[in-house]
């Protein structure tokens, strides 16, 4: 169990089981001293994890599988963990042999063979700009396969628009008709509020106001011709509302 346990702590893979049954989640801790592992205390420093010579590594499993690391209270992905665990610490067992396989193990081994630290150094420098070129030389690529297809699509639009060739006044009546399509809730809404009020409103509209105004100035005609221009008036304003309630009616069944 305690092999299990610092294994963990050193990265080894997780899942649920390792949660004791019951338990939300299972929380292992290991504190190493970095006295006499100066490469240890290195890559902490590299890192901006160190703390005083010590290193606590901490491995957090819940009841769901998911796990999460952290060395001396930071946060870490567990590819850290595992990186850090190499300078730490050896766990010798059945399958020890299997380090061997292990590409960051064997490039260790070699380097520690040919006792070149200024070698690697320079070399270590030189992998890091040639990995911080193929970085930058992918994404100028990548921002020359944007202009490519920005430069592509500006030239399919301006080959859209040639085709279009408008007309003399033709951008002017596609606006109108915009306009027009944009509001057409509004439009038919308020065109038929309007017919209502000039001609069929059930209990009161313009056209039968007037209708009633001149059956009571026809009366009044008996009694005094002078008002026959006011009836022509009223005569003519009814059918100019009916012919406007004729024209609104069909806008609205359009």
């Amino acid at each position: 169990i305690a092999i299990d346990a610092l294994g963990l702590c050193l990265g080894n893979r997780s899942d649920a089981s390792m949660v004791r049954p019951g338990a939300t989640r299972a929380d292992i801790c290991a504190r190493f001293s970095l006295a006499d592992t100066p490469a240890a205390l290195r890559w902490l420093e590299h890192n901006q994890l160190d703390d005083n010579n010590e290193c606590l590594l901490r491995r957090v499993i819940s009841a769901d599988g998911r796990s999460r690391a952290f060395i001396n209270g930071t946060a870490v992905p567990l590819s850290q963990l595992r990186e850090l665990g190499q300078h730490l610490i050896q766990l010798h067992g059945q399958h020890a042999h299997q380090l061997l396989l292990k590409p960051e193990h064997q490039r260790h081994l070699l380097d520690a063979y040919a006792d070149e630290s200024q070698l690697l150094g320079a070399m270590r420098q030189m992998w890091q700009q040639w990995h911080q070129s193929c970085r930058e030389l992918a994404q100028h690529q990548q921002a020359t396969i944007e202009r490519e297809a920005r430069r592509e699509l500006l030239q399919y639009q301006l080959k859209e628009l040639n085709e279009f060739a408008p007309q003399p006044g033709e951008y002017e009546q596609i606006d109108v008709e915009y306009k027009r399509l944009a509001n057409s809730g509004q439009l038919m809404s308020l065109s038929q509020q309007t017919l209502q009020i000039l001609s069929e409103g059930e209990e009161q509209n313009v056209l039968g106001m007037l209708h009633s105004a001149k059956h009571q100035l026809s009366e009044l005609i008996s009694m005094d011709e002078a008002l026959s221009g006011v009836f022509s008036m009223l005569e003519e304003a009814s059918i100019q509302i009916s012919e406007a309630s004729d024209e609104l009616r069909h806008y609205c069944d359009r």
